[in-house]
């Protein structure tokens, strides 16, 4: 029968399998870390060179060989060209001229006072041009406008008694008043009526 190994046998077997084992793991790890070599790039396509050009003349025909041109060429043929078409302008159309004038009687000064008597005209619209209207009462007394523009958003005063006309003042040159307490008083041009007041005593 065989004797069991002694313990420094067992010692050195330990010793021996640790030793292989540790070469066979760094053998193992050397072989998995080694560097993996790249593929070879592929080359680019090679592009081929564009073939030489080569000037290619005419060859010279022989002065004995020369053709004579053809007697009658054949006519080229041209396209007129098309005439364009003619632009209609669109006539511009009427302008129908409007008036935005807004003219009121503001207030009579003074009634039955020669002196001091006053109507006061407003315009709250566009400049208007007054010439040919009339001031009326309703006691038959009537003023008939000259030659007169009243201007945008501005005023004008018509006296009774007679004086110097200016762009703000007309003076009718009267003897007498002419609008009492009561007169209703119409401004028209022509048959349109433009406002009315109703005269007061003051």
């Amino acid at each position: 029968m065989s004797s069991s190994p002694t313990p420094k046998q067992w010692f050195w077997m330990i010793v021996v399998n640790v030793a292989v084992s540790a070469i066979t793991t760094l053998f193992v790890v050397r072989a998995l870390m080694a560097p993996i070599a790249p593929a070879p790039a592929s080359s680019p396509p090679q592009t081929p060179a564009p073939a030489a050009q080569t000037n290619s003349q005419p060859m010279p025909t022989p002065a004995g060989d020369e053709q004579p041109p053809p007697a009658n060429p054949p006519p080229t043929e041209t396209t007129a060209p098309l005439a364009a078409a003619p632009t209609v302008t669109p006539a511009p159309a009427a302008t129908i001229p409007t008036t935005s004038a807004q003219v009121r009687i503001s207030t009579v000064l003074f009634p039955g006072q020669l002196s001091r008597e006053v109507v006061v005209l407003v315009n709250e619209g566009d400049t208007v041009d007054l010439t040919g209207w009339v001031l009326a009462s309703s006691s038959g007394i009537a003023y008939t406008f000259g030659n007169v523009t009243l201007l945008k958003d501005s005023f004008i005063n018509l006296h009774t008694t007679s004086g110097a006309d200016v762009p703000t003042d007309l003076f009718w040159d009267r003897a007498e008043p002419a609008w009492k307490a009561g007169d209703r008083l119409t401004l028209s041009n022509g048959n349109q009526e433009i406002a009315t007041f109703t005269v007061v005593e003051r």
